[in-house]
């Protein structure tokens, strides 16, 4: 299973992923500073570089779950997207997913997917550039644990 998700601070963005095995624990895992841009290139980026790292590590059977439902979306009308700003990023985000195989991509909240928010949040630490972690950093155990096991956390929804 894998987990992605973008940030955003002060015009600056970020990607951050987690790629679990199917006892939650973790495989590798990613974080991309992309400098200044916008929140949506920085998630269907994150998507791609995770799907990179998951071609890469030969990984043929992925649940993706992500917490941008506006990429999951892109992704599923990628056939009608030629005039889109970001049509070949989608388009190579497909290439990617067919290249795995059996891969499927999900929306999930937020809520479920603190480890890869972490990840993503670590980013502005670094470089404008991808870094590639094969060993999890300590900071994200619990967290991915926690998203493994479902535990519930608050969610404030706008009622106005």
């Amino acid at each position: 299973m894998e987990k992605f998700v973008a940030s955003a601070a002060l015009g600056c963005v970020g990607a951050g992923g987690v790629i679990r095995g199917a006892n939650g624990n973790w495989i590798c895992g990613f974080a991309v500073n992309l400098g200044k841009g916008q929140i949506l290139e920085a998630e269907l980026r994150g998507l791609y570089f995770g799907l990179h790292l998951a071609c890469d590590k030969g990984i043929s059977n992925l649940l993706t779950e992500m917490d941008a439902a506006v990429v999951v979306s892109l992704v599923q009308q990628v056939g009608t997207l030629s005039c889109h700003p970001l049509a070949a990023l989608v388009q190579s985000c497909c290439v990617l997913m067919r290249h795995i195989g059996n891969c499927h991509l999900a929306h999930v909240y937020r809520e479920m997917n603190v480890a890869a928010d972490r990840m993503a949040n670590w980013s502005f630490n670094l470089d404008l550039r991808v870094s590639y972690l094969d060993e999890g950093p300590a900071w994200v155990s619990s967290s991915l644990e926690n998203d493994f096991l479902g535990v519930v956390r608050p969610r404030l929804i706008c009622t106005s």
